[in-house]
């Protein structure tokens, strides 16, 4: 029925077959007889009207529901697109970017500050609120686009109004017009940068910091947008909570990541979290932060002393880097180890930090709270009669200086290190007159160098002329020669010092390698060889490229041998000393330090010593290689205490005020540089091929077989003109040593006194007298060394000094079982050199031997077969001597006794 109402309006079924048009109800009457395939037809007018209707439908349901979400239920999303949406009309910015739960009439918080030209960011905002039953207030701020985007005058937010160029606060506004604007370049026309998985934190704690200041949400929100905008950094949003009682929470969202603070308003303390990706360096950030954030207290009348905000402040780097990154190097190194890192240092203040051509240099004041007091600091800074204000050096900041990450000296130990650098060396030439530094750019070895009095002239080659200007500026204590009578306020302008710009490798390898070629004379500057040429470069363990072109360059090597007089001294700087726990430095980071040391053996020099200082500030005791051309060095390099006094007191230029020149060096202190420490040693031994003093040159073993004094008793010798001889009283076996535990033990006469008994002797006919028997004893019944440099004779303590010498070959003890020389066989004119001879050695640099000095000198001799009871104890006298006078003397002796 109600088909046949219009049966216009209504689509009709259409027979595929003819295409006849039937109608609907004809159809369904038909259906199961004809049992054909039938299909739907539209009309054009009812598809058109159904997709109007179905989109208008659509476009008001959605513009309702945006409307409603952005409007009504706060900012879950924001886009910088949808800002200029007519459908949101002209204060759906407001909307967006305002949204809290502030009581009414409380003043606004700042917005979030993009600079003038800086893209604005396309990004989404989300947020979600839960109950803030603890908070008086809470309040989400974003990021606003103003218009238009030309660069217009920057205005002052006053009393929380804004306007169309309010941007930032007063202190941020003379902040840029003190740095100085620059116009501003946008991202898209910088260089790219590589996004990398990386970024870098920065915590600031500060304490006496203005409470009222503390617990104003607004005055804190200003000074974030403000360090966001001194920073360059953008600030997306921020979120901010004021605390009951008291306190103020606030996070602010970055383009770069985030910013954070919190507040106890009662105790004065703010904490700050910085931290950003991208290669933008924070720590410039602090004094910003500084300046905004330590607020100190209001004096509460006239005259009351507030104390100053203390800032404490972290910087670490986060994520991953590549290898090789230089950022990661320098916070990974002493720098960031030491300064960065570490939260708890009353003072963390930076001085400088420049990038040079060669390098990177930082230099840091720092007070560490274990072993100076911030107190303490600023009463030294008072005018009073206070411990701390009348010794004001004692308590000031340790000044740290860094190259490229690596701490190269510091106040607190400036003395130590370039003391036990340039002293030993300095004292181990008679007459040091021409002095060569390699590097020194901070200038305190330059100013120890020039405390003598021998010296004439003095070149200091350093490569980086950045380092010294910055030394000259911010290290005036360094090279500061004002107190050396003779000198000039500053070290660089002492007219004795040549302070040159250049590279040492290539100065040194002009001017001394000898590669064959002839030089032209007439261009070249002529320079004379050295007395003392002084490393203080970088640490050969050094991580750089310039480190191993230092270390590991024969002809430079080969040059600086060259470059020293006959009776030279080199002093190198070595780096960490060893421990005991550490495997061959073939193997480890100081491969460098173990190549240098058999290079330097190699180029020639004959006398090489290692020695450490433990007070130079670096963490660790501090070693130092000396090596010298000829070996007379070593009878000053093993002067005593009191000679080495009197030496300083000969040399050393006196100064203005009448305080001693040296501070760290003096006798005592270079008798323990003559003994190295135990931990070389053992090092040493572990290398591959150890050579065989590490076997049984290292003291007395329980392990080895031993014929105490006890073994023996003292008769008459049937071969020594003395009449007296020593004999076994039990068998000996082959092997065994001699009495270890007395021969470390015999009366020395060092080079200095039998020097000073031949004087007496030669004369004084007086002192002659007394002499004379002193001089015999030494002669008949001790051997001679000359590991102490010179001649120095040595005799047995114990009933060892009965001992004979064994005519033709008897001998059946020694200390080189290898020896087979006799009186007969020597030559006068050509003595041997042994390898154990009661003093020689083939080796110049062997640390078990410097160890062992008292050991090799007294003793090492060894049964070469099995002795017998009753046998006599015969040794080689042949063996101990070392001048080649001595040795034709006592072969002449020898031959004569043994007819």
């Amino acid at each position: 029925k109600l088909l046949s109402k219009d049966r216009n309006l209504y689509p009709v079924l259409k027979r595929d077959k003819d295409r006849q048009s039937v109608p609907l109800f004809n159809t369904m009457a038909k259906k199961n007889a004809e049992k054909k395939p039938y299909a739907l037809e539209l009309s054009g007018a009812f598809i058109m009207l159904s997709l109007i209707a179905s989109g208008m439908l659509a476009f008001a349901v959605g513009s309702g529901a945006r409307l409603i979400l952005l409007t009504q239920l706060g900012p879950i999303i924001h886009n910088p697109l949808l800002q200029d949406d007519p459908l949101l009309g002209a204060g759906a910015s407001a909307n967006i970017s305002n949204v809290n739960t502030a009581p009414a009439g409380s003043k606004a918080l700042p917005p979030p500050l993009l600079r003038d030209g800086k893209e604005f960011p396309r990004t989404l905002y989300s947020s979600k609120n839960f109950d803030i039953a603890a908070s008086s207030t809470s309040r989400n701020v974003l990021v606003e686009r103003k218009h238009p985007v030309e660069k217009t005058p920057w205005e002052v937010c006053k009393d929380g109004e804004e306007s169309e160029n309010c941007k930032v606060s007063p202190e941020t506004l003379a902040y840029w017009k003190e740095e100085g604007e620059e116009e501003y370049v946008p991202k898209e026309e910088e260089e790219e940068e590589e996004h990398l998985p990386a970024g870098q934190h920065l915590l600031v704690d500060i304490k006496e910091v203005n409470s009222n200041f503390l617990n104003s949400e607004y005055q804190l929100a200003q000074a974030m947008v403000d360090v966001v905008a001194e920073a360059d950094l953008t600030l997306l949003s921020y979120h901010c909570h004021s605390l009951v009682p008291t306190g103020v929470s606030c996070v602010g969202v970055l383009l770069e990541s985030h910013i954070s603070f919190h507040t106890w308003p009662t105790e004065g303390v703010i904490t700050l979290d910085l931290f950003t990706c991208g290669s933008g360096a924070l720590i410039p950030v602090l004094p910003s932060l500084e300046r905004l954030f330590a607020v100190p207290e209001t004096p509460r009348y006239e005259g009351e002393e507030v104390p100053q905000p203390t800032v404490v402040w972290s910087h670490t780097l986060r994520g991953f880097r590549p290898e090789g990154d230089r950022t990661k190097a320098y916070e990974l190194g002493d720098l960031g180890q030491e300064v960065l890192r570490i939260l708890d240092l009353d003072m963390k203040e930076e001085i400088v930090s420049v990038e040079t051509d060669y390098q990177k240099i930082d230099v840091y004041d720092v007070i560490d709270p274990r072993n100076r007091n911030i107190n303490s600091y600023h009463k030294s800074l008072n005018d009073d009669e206070s411990y701390e204000s009348q010794n004001a050096d004692l308590f000031r900041p340790n000044r740290k200086v860094f190259l490229d990450g690596i701490l190269q000296s510091s106040s607190y130990g400036d003395e130590a290190y370039h003391e036990a650098l340039v002293h030993p060396a300095m004292f181990a030439h008679a007459n040091p007159e021409r002095v060569a530094i390699v590097g020194g750019g901070e200038g305190a070895t330059l100013r120890e160098v020039l405390k003598h009095s021998t010296l004439e002239h003095v070149k200091m080659i350093e490569i980086d002329d950045v380092m010294v200007a910055v030394s000259d500026e911010h290290l005036p204590a360094w090279n500061d020669c004002s107190d050396i009578v003779g000198s000039t306020k500053s070290c660089f302008e002492d007219l004795r010092a040549d302070v040159r710009a250049e590279d040492a490798l290539a100065f040194f390898i002009d001017n001394f390698y000898d590669d064959g070629d002839e030089k032209d004379s007439e261009d070249e500057e002529t320079v004379d060889p050295f007395d003392v040429i002084i490393m203080d470069a970088l640490d050969p363990s050094d991580n750089v490229a310039f480190a191993d072109a230092l270390y590991n360059n024969d002809e430079f090597l080969i040059s600086m041998y060259n470059g020293l007089e006959e009776d030279g001294v080199l002093v190198l700087q070595l780096g960490n000393s060893p421990s005991h726990n550490d495997p061959a430095e073939e193997n480890t980071v100081h491969r460098n330090r173990a190549l240098i040391t058999q290079a330097i053996e190699k180029v020639g020099f004959k006398s090489i010593h290692v020695y450490e200082e433990s007070h130079c500030g670096f963490g660790a005791s501090w070693s130092y290689l000396v090596a010298c051309k000829d070996e007379s060095c070593r009878r000053r390099w093993y002067a005593s205490a009191a000679q080495v006094e009197l030496a300083m007191h000969e040399r050393m230029l006196r100064t203005y005020s009448g305080k001693a020149q040296l501070k760290s060096f003096d006798g005592a202190t270079m008798q323990s540089y003559q003994v190295p420490h135990s931990a070389f040693e053992r090092v040493f031994c572990r290398k591959e091929n150890a050579p065989i003093e590490c076997s049984y040159l290292q003291g007395l073993k329980p392990t080895m077989p031993n014929a105490p004094s006890t073994t023996f008793n003292v008769g008459t010798s049937k071969t020594s003109p003395r009449g007296f001889g020593l004999f076994a009283k039990e068998r000996i076996p082959k092997g065994s040593m001699i009495m270890q535990e007395k021969s470390a033990h015999p009366i020395h006469f060092s080079p200095s006194s039998r020097s000073l008994l031949d004087a007496f002797y030669k004369h004084d006919p007086i002192a002659a007298k007394n002499a004379e028997p002193v001089l015999t004893y030494m002669s008949e019944h001790g051997f001679e060394n000359t590991l102490y440099g010179g001649h120095g004779y040595d005799v047995d303590s114990s009933i060892a000094t009965f001992i004979s010498h064994g005519c033709d070959g008897s001998f059946n003890i020694n200390a080189d079982p290898s020896v087979k020389i006799t009186e007969n066989t020597a030559d006068p004119d050509n003595p041997p050199v042994f390898q154990y001879a009661k003093g020689q050695s083939k080796t110049c640099f062997n640390p078990v031997i410097d160890r062992h000095l008292p050991h090799l000198v007294g003793g090492l001799d060894v049964a070469l077969r099995d002795i017998e009871a009753g046998e006599e104890i015969l040794d080689n006298y042949l063996t101990l001597v070392s001048s080649k006078a001595d040795w034709k003397d006592l072969v002449r002796r020898l031959k004569e006794e043994c007819k």
